[in-house]
């Protein structure tokens, strides 16, 4: 009787153990591995990257994410390459070049029908102008950006110059980076805008360097607007009040930019992004943040941006990867990133009102330009304005800020620019479209 009970016994042990295997096995086998390619700077560290993923691995206990972090240019070359060969994409990653966008997954269905994530929790335009492609939603928006000035209210008390207002003019800018500039402590009142056409440009009336249907640039390349926008850039050179092209070459090479002498009171104001908030934040320099100067009854435009983070179309895990991507780039994700990251600012009002300084008064001048109207708004349908027609006609800006022409000849020399400008939009819209 032993010995048959041992055998029973045996044989219910034998099993219970296959048993137990096949239930093993089969959960080893429904486990999903996920792979995510990204960078990493002071707005997401590494730590607070894999914070994410342990916090959605512990949700999602059945789908395991591989993460790879790298240096932008290596991100770069490693997505160009695999997307050229169709194969070794991620089933995450950024989205940052416009040439990626048909390998993107259109997810527009599944975030209309997702009872946990809405396009109606990002903010509207980074939405619409970022993620938005084709009529389609190829991804979400990771994170937003927009230039804006910057004023070093130290620099504006020693002077006696009132702080600029949220309604100030190109012209006040002028008058204000003069009164500002200091040469006995190498001191400049502003610097310079970084290119035509984007919000500055469309502050004072010129709105687009060619018409919207993309067929010519004569009379908006050099349209009455866009020759009082060049020639108040004229002015501002010719004041005197701003960095050569020379003196920020030579400051480039000691390691200076536009925010270093920001921070070290060198430059009065100066036209700088979310990330410079942060480096002036942390050097303790007590500044504020305005709009862009703009032609009074003219539309307030920021130039401004987003990441866009989305799925591979050939992907094998599309299910899998839509709930860590929208866990990464909706309210929880997005919380780690900005409670552990340096300067991340998520596309989720909600979340921006949270925000550790949110009641400052250069945080909330910070949410004032994010509501203005994108230049995104006209460029990425018009995909040929920068690469190509102001390319084309860069001859007209450079010879402003070297100081190579008069100021009455600033409407001949944006009349030469036609052709050339022309040309280069004729050669693009076949190739490019908009």
């Amino acid at each position: 009787m032993n010995n048959v009970f041992f055998k029973k016994a045996l044989t219910l042990a034998s099993l219970l153990v296959l048993l137990l295997c096949g239930i093993g096995g089969a959960a080893a086998q429904d486990t999903v591995t996920l792979t995510w390619w990204t960078t990493s700077g002071r707005d997401s560290p590494e730590p607070a990257i894999r914070n994410v993923i342990a916090a959605f691995e512990a949700e999602h206990p059945n789908i395991k994410v591989d993460v790879s972090i790298m240096a932008e240019g290596a991100y770069n070359d490693l997505m160009s390459t695999a997307i050229a060969a169709g194969e070794g994409v991620p089933d995450l990653a950024w989205y940052w070049s416009n040439n990626w966008l048909p390998q993107a997954l259109d997810i527009t269905d599944r975030l209309d029908n997702d009872p946990d994530i809405s396009r109606d929790i990002f903010h509207t335009e980074y939405f619409n102008n970022w993620v938005v492609w084709n009529d389609m939603v190829i991804a979400l928006p990771y994170d937003i950006g927009a230039n804006f000035v910057m004023y070093n209210k130290d620099v504006f008390d020693d002077e006696g110059v009132p702080y600029p207002t949220q309604d100030w003019t190109p012209e006040d800018y002028i008058e204000i980076a003069k009164a500002l500039r200091n040469e006995d402590k190498r001191r400049w009142g502003g610097d310079r805008p970084r290119g035509p056409f984007r919000a500055l440009w469309r502050n004072m009336g010129a709105t687009n360097p060619y018409s919207d249907d993309s067929t010519t640039v004569e009379g908006y390349i050099n349209g009455p607007e866009s020759v009082a926008a060049y020639t108040w850039l004229w002015d501002l050179v010719n004041s005197g009040a701003t960095p050569t092209p020379a003196d920020l070459e030579v400051l480039g090479t000691e390691g200076t930019g536009p925010v270093d002498l920001f921070i070290a009171g060198r430059l009065g104001m100066a036209t700088l992004n979310p990330g410079s908030m942060v480096s002036t934040l942390e050097a303790g320099v007590n500044f504020g943040v305005v709009p862009e100067p703009r032609v009074p009854g003219n539309e307030n435009w920021v130039h401004g941006w987003a990441l866009r983070a989305g799925i591979w179309k050939d992907s094998e895990h599309p299910d899998e990867a839509w709930e860590f991507l929208k866990f990464w780039n909706g309210p929880p994700g997005q919380r780690i990133l900005m409670e552990q990251g340096l300067g991340h600012f998520p596309p989720i009002p909600s979340l921006l009102a949270e925000y550790e300084h949110a009641d400052t008064e250069w945080y909330q001048g910070f949410l004032t330009v994010l509501d203005a109207t994108q230049t995104a708004s006209w460029r990425k349908d018009h995909p040929c304005w920068r690469g190509a027609v102001i390319r084309g006609v860069r001859d007209a800006w450079d010879l402003i800020m070297l100081g190579e022409i008069e100021r009455d000849e600033v409407q001949a020399t944006l009349d030469a620019m036609v052709e050339p400008g022309q040309a280069a939009l004729d050669e693009c819209v076949p190739r490019l479209g908009g």
